[in-house]
């Protein structure tokens, strides 16, 4: 039987709408790097993150000697690098999170590119945490699973394993060892999947505005929801997990946006409709927590 399913936008988790000057995107990127440097974690200029690091201090520079060059794959790396900076900040000095750090500063981080890394799985751990904390969620980093979480109105601990999707093939696996991760809650956990290397690798989306651009990307996560939904549905049901969460971002050209150059998000919540009553409660709760 195939039960009916509800999936939750939460709106609360995209970034604020905000625009970011080469100066600043510059700023932060240095500022991180001091920090990891101050921490025992020095960015080597000739690694990977270095590279990256050095093309946001580009194109400041370009910006700043009034050059003209509209370098797209400039500006969609130098906005990686922002990424990764702002992540790392929020977890700096976070003993739980140095692991994840050092993944980061030791691995492939050009995000546009489609090559599974070490790295990009520990900054989805970051990001999430990021955005939490920003929220005002209380949030740290647990391993296993790899994100833990405090329910509001006395609904416990909630445990969050993150898997970043490099291949359809690859879910079921991942799936698996995600609730393995959230077994110790007792049920009281989340699967969360980030689709970003299932986008069209260094593709630019282009839309009209900004809810054709969300339309889009929320389509990603719900194609993604409905080719596992057995999966899902059985480990929704068997009580292992109150949910899957789906989260993809991509760089777009919104024409209606100023700045028209984006880097847009969506994030979701999945589960069954006849999933127990004390799950959608806790996912009621995760929900308002984030959005309030």
């Amino acid at each position: 039987m195939k039960e009916s399913t509800s999936l939750v936008g939460l709106s609360g988790l995209q970034k604020a709408d905000r625009v970011s000057t080469y100066a600043e995107l510059a700023a932060v990127v240095e500022r991180c790097r001091e920090a990891l440097s101050a921490h025992g974690m020095d960015v080597k200029p000739n690694s990977a993150l270095g590279s990256l690091f050095r093309r946001a201090g580009r194109l400041n520079s370009e910006w700043i000697a009034g050059s003209e060059n509209e370098d797209i794959a400039l500006l969609m790396e130098a906005d990686e690098a922002y990424r990764i900076a702002e992540a790392v900040l929020t977890a700096i000095g976070d003993h739980s999170a140095r692991e994840a750090m050092r993944r980061v500063t030791k691995s492939d981080m050009r995000l546009s590119y489609r090559q599974p890394s070490q790295g990009k799985d520990a900054l989805f751990e970051l990001s999430l945490v990021e955005s939490l904390r920003g929220r005002g969620v209380p949030a740290r980093f647990r391993d296993p699973p790899d994100v833990e979480i405090d329910l509001p109105d006395g609904l416990g601990t909630y445990g969050v394993a993150c898997k970043k999707v490099y291949s359809l093939k690859s879910v079921e696996g991942q799936l698996s060892k995600g609730l393995k991760q959230v077994a110790p809650y007792d049920g009281l956990g989340i699967v969360a999947f980030n689709l970003d290397d299932l986008v069209q690798e260094r593709s630019i989306l282009v839309a009209a505005d900004r809810a054709q651009a969300s339309e889009t990307l929320a389509r990603i996560n719900m194609q993604f929801i409905e080719r596992h939904r057995r999966r899902f549905q059985d480990a929704v049901m068997a009580g292992r997990c109150d949910g899957i969460w789906v989260s993809v971002s991509a760089h777009a050209d919104v024409k209606a946006m100023t700045p028209r150059f984006n880097r847009l998000t969506e994030n979701a919540i999945w589960t069954v409709e006849g999933a127990k009553a004390l799950s959608k409660t806790r996912l009621q709760a995760l929900q308002t927590a984030i959005e309030r």
